[in-house]
């Protein structure tokens, strides 16, 4: 397992911040990475945060009405225990080499892509799931619960995209199921890096970096743990708007709105201030205009 206080060497910082992303053989022991996916299956199997509007489908549901890459949001809230880990000291060590020893945790992520077809996530920036109103300074951490390659579903990444601004961006489908965005602008794909992992490494990108995953051909599920760390967001420079996030609300979003509506800001607060989440104002400030859009939109 790795313990040193710099988990990165400075080779790969720089590496991290020149391409945008960066691969990592161990993040934490393959001990660890087994108990760890143990706990998010088990959350998968319980639908944890449904009623939340935390648990939702990131693709297209199977023909049988069956799940394909289902996603659970802030998994933390319903196994505390994530965030007691070897592996989570170790991303939040990461951050704070790349970002500074100001970031902290911002959110986390469970995704479980199905075996034998669960869908491609195509190609997209997170700064375009975002509120533009806000400049991010952020890296997502993307742990690997089984061994991953392009047969199974890993993640591609395209070097030095986070150097331009987000590019445009348009919903994969209509039907209030998924909340996937594509990138729709032309763009050369030709130096994509397919990020094949073991079991307990894994892959540290920024808010700009272009990526996506592949189909999971393989035999068993792709499970994956996501944790983003950063520094508290901070008003943008300049004023843009994302046409993509019109006034379409999946049925999760709607879900999640319904809830914070109907005391779950308060909850959602009361869990942060336990976690200590709250300590800078910035921060505070951010998360409290998240909150505010949440209950109007939905997202």
């Amino acid at each position: 397992m790795i313990v040193s206080e710099e988990v990165l060497s400075d080779e790969q910082v720089a590496s991290a911040k020149e391409q945008g992303f960066l691969c990592v053989e161990q993040l934490t022991s393959k001990e660890e990475a087994l108990k760890i996916r143990g706990w998010v299956e088990r959350l998968f199997n319980e639908k944890a945060g449904w009623k939340e509007g935390a648990y939702g489908e990131l693709a297209t549901k199977n023909d049988d009405g069956t799940p394909n890459s289902p996603q659970i949001l802030m998994p933390v809230n319903y196994a505390p225990e994530l965030h007691k880990t070897q592996c989570f000291a170790n991303a939040r060590r990461i951050a704070k080499q790349i970002l500074g020893e100001k970031a902290e945790f911002i959110l986390d992520l469970a995704i479980y892509k199905r075996s034998d077809g669960g869908e491609a996530t195509p190609w997209h920036q997170d700064q375009a799931f975002r509120d533009p109103k806000f400049d991010y300074h952020e890296v997502t951490i993307w742990v690997a619960l089984r061994d991953v390659d392009e047969h199974s579903g890993c993640l591609m990444f395209l070097p030095g995209s986070h150097r331009q601004d987000v590019l445009d961006h348009r919903r994969t489908n209509r039907s209030g199921e998924s909340i996937a965005l594509e990138c729709s602008a032309e763009f050369d794909q030709s130096t994509a890096f397919k990020a094949a992992l073991p079991l307990g490494g894994c892959t540290v990108h920024t808010p700009k970096t272009l990526h996506r995953s592949t189909t999971n051909q393989s035999e068993t599920p792709r499970v994956v743990y996501i944790m983003t760390f950063g520094i508290a967001p901070t008003p943008a420079e300049k004023e843009v708007t994302y046409p993509w996030q019109d006034n379409t609300v999946t049925e999760m979003q709607e879900r999640r709105r319904k809830w914070m509506r109907h005391g779950g800001a308060l909850i959602t607060a009361w869990r942060r201030v336990r976690r200590g989440d709250l300590k800078d104002w910035n921060k505070l400030s951010y998360l409290g205009a998240r909150a505010i859009r949440t209950i109007v939109r939905g997202r």
